[in-house]
């Protein structure tokens, strides 16, 4: 008996946690901030995505902070796609799907979680 309760007692005091929940990264509350701010590509709109491209230097910025470089590299190649295809929709006639197409190509980066 006495064997039996060293080791539960002995599991318990080496695995119980400090606390915390999961094993998530650094940067898990900038990353979903910056899922939230990826709302804004849903409208093609000059407004929309200028609002998009300064959320979205801000995430890259919070994420690198957060140790998360890849992730915030990643981001910036997504907002510099995304100020690409503002830049498209506002001479309006031309041809934005190369704009497009780059956009589309940075948001399925795998370094981009959402």
């Amino acid at each position: 008996m006495v064997a039996i309760a060293a080791i539960v007692l002995g599991s318990f005091l080496l695995t119980r946690g400090d606390g915390t929940t999961g094993t998530q990264s650094p940067s898990a509350d900038a990353v979903a901030t910056m899922c939230l701010h990826l709302r804004d590509l849903q409208t093609p709109r000059v407004d929309a995505f200028t609002r998009a491209a300064a959320e979205l230097a801000a995430d890259a910025d919070a994420i690198d902070a957060a140790g998360s470089p890849q992730t915030a590299a990643a981001v910036r190649r997504l907002r510099r796609a995304v100020v690409g295809y503002r830049d498209a929709l506002q001479t309006q006639g031309g041809d934005d799907r190369a704009a497009a197409a780059a956009m589309t190509q940075a948001l399925v980066d795998p370094d981009i979680p959402c």
